[in-house]
């Protein structure tokens, strides 16, 4: 049995929880280890046990948001395969992710601290950006002729830009979700949107 193996594991859940709702209630510099423990409903000992001070807990809670992103990194272009098909399966590895209010709960306090502490910012951004993923597929995909694009990292940031501009940073702002429906129709868009600019056929 591991470090966070059950009932640990479930520990380990409450604190992280706990935590994300006394940073986004309080904010970092405020937020007390004593009350994220009481909310937890774990000693101070466990607390510490885990997490050894705010950092340290403000840290964990990036990597486990880095952490639910798990799909997206194990998309990677076929070669030969319909591009419109391939996009639409890496965006909705992205959407899927952001239909959670977890994580949506989480990245607002992540981004209402990060705007405070440039340092914090820099740590985040570098665990929780995804983009060289999209990068990547527009790459791969210009190389084998199903795409005609002269800069793939500037595609990349627009595609997953398109995404997130509709089911990413108004949510961060009004905590809520899209539906699977909302969702469907925002992915439909940001593919047609991509294929329409470096799409073969569109030239």
């Amino acid at each position: 049995m591991n470090e966070f193996s059950a009932p640990n594991a479930t520990k380990h859940a409450q604190i992280i929880e706990a935590a994300v709702s006394e940073f986004l209630e309080k904010g970092f510099p405020a937020a007390s280890m004593d009350r994220i423990s009481a909310r937890a409903e774990v000693s101070k000992r466990t607390l510490y046990k885990y997490f050894e001070s705010k950092e340290n807990l403000f840290r964990s809670i990036v990597v486990e948001l880095s952490n639910r992103f798990a799909e997206v990194l194990e998309i990677r272009y076929e070669k030969g395969r319909d591009i419109r098909e391939q996009l639409t399966d890496l965006a909705w590895a992205e959407g899927r992710i952001l239909m959670s209010l977890d994580v949506i709960r989480m990245s607002r306090m992540i981004v209402s601290e990060t705007l405070r502490n440039p340092t914090l910012a820099a740590q985040a951004q570098g665990k929780l950006d995804k983009t060289g993923i999209f990068i990547a597929m527009l790459k791969d995909a210009a190389e084998d002729g199903q795409l005609r694009i002269d800069d793939p990292e500037r595609a990349g940031q627009e595609f997953i830009g398109l995404i997130k501009a509709r089911a990413f940073w108004p949510m961060v702002f009004v905590g809520d979700v899209l539906s699977q429906e909302e969702m469907a129709a925002t992915i439909e868009n940001s593919v047609e949107m991509m294929l329409s600019r470096y799409g073969v056929a569109a030239e």
